[in-house]
């Protein structure tokens, strides 16, 4: 009988297509039983989809780049 903890132990195996077919079945049953679980398993693709896109985006834009570079300019001293 599958649990919530077994859930949470197999979710990237889960995402990444990796279970075998019995323990499929089951968590998929689970999930489907359980509204806890299955957004927990939404939750965590949607956040994996989103850090995925995130990782090609700049946080810093030039702007703000340049703003930090005059800051701290304006606080070194010369040598």
């Amino acid at each position: 009988m599958f649990m919530c903890k077994d859930v949470v132990e197999n979710i990237m195996e889960y995402i990444d297509n990796e279970l075998d077919l019995q323990t499929l079945k089951e968590l998929e049953k689970h999930t489907g039983d359980c509204p806890e679980c299955m957004g927990f398993v939404n939750t965590y693709k949607r956040m994996l989809e989103i850090t995925g896109k995130l990782k090609d985006k700049a946080f810093v834009t030039p702007e703000i780049r340049n703003r930090l570079r005059i800051l701290l300019e304006s606080k070194i001293k010369p040598v």
